[in-house]
């Protein structure tokens, strides 16, 4: 069920449990720790350039304030995101989704690129991501995954050849449709959405990979992987992939 061979453990947003949230010190770590994959959160500034960055805001993740969109690129990169996680990492600045791809590809990272559109900005942002996507060759494997329907129905518009997830916290009456519609092959939930093993075999007869997030410690580990998940996302790589050794 795993496409693209996406491995059991993927590093959530990087290991964002030892490094600030969706920057490259956090894909760096990720791959020290071992992990072949990364997801990562991709927004869009106000001159059309993809950035790393999970909120609509700016003001949990960095120094600055208002909206991602309502910033131009050199504007984002004047900020400090890193030094809300930890003063080790001050002056670690907003990563554009090129920088991502280049770094990834040099550590041969597998990227879930998760699109995080702000209300309204679905399909432009979608676009931009896409022209990103489409203006280089990549060896390392890639999947997209948005919570926003209106944004993966892009994507298989625009990225036909990156096959794509649907993103939910607990997946709705009409997954069916939803997933066929998008043409995903994979369906990612939330580790705590009472997810059954029945529930986890129908979306398995559809031909669907199942993924939980965010799964931080190894007791939930083993509960989701029971149920007969593919994988989990989760802040600490290292740690869950020592476990999944043991």
């Amino acid at each position: 069920m795993q496409d693209h061979n996406m491995p059991a453990i993927v590093a959530h947003r990087g290991a964002s449990g030892h490094a600030p949230e969706n920057t490259l010190a956090a894909i760096e770590l990720a791959a020290q720790a071992g992990a072949t994959w990364i997801e990562i959160d991709v927004n869009v500034s106000r001159d059309g350039v993809p950035v790393l960055h999970h909120d609509d805001g700016l003001e949990r993740c960095t120094n600055g304030t208002g909206l991602v969109i309502e910033h131009d690129l050199l504007e984002l990169q004047k900020l400090d995101s890193g030094s809300w996680f930890h003063r080790d990492f001050e002056g670690e600045p907003v990563a554009t989704l090129q920088q991502c791809l280049d770094l990834c590809d040099a550590l041969s990272l597998g990227i879930n690129l998760e699109i995080k559109p702000c209300s309204g900005w679905e399909v432009p942002t979608t676009t931009c991501i896409a022209e990103v996507l489409n203006r280089g060759e990549y060896a390392i494997p890639l999947l997209i995954s948005s919570f926003s329907h209106l944004a993966l129905v892009e994507a298989r518009k625009q990225l036909a050849h990156i096959p794509r997830s649907a993103l939910f916290l607990v997946a709705p009456p009409d997954w069916q449709s939803l997933t066929k519609q998008t043409e995903a092959s994979n369906i990612h939930l939330h580790a705590n959405s009472l997810l059954t093993a029945q529930a986890v075999e129908s979306f398995h007869q559809q031909g669907l990979g199942v993924y939980c997030y965010t799964v931080n410690t190894t007791e939930l580990a083993d509960d989701i992987f029971q149920r007969g998940v593919d994988g989990i996302f989760t802040n600490y790589p290292a740690t869950l992939l020592q476990h999944l050794d043991s």
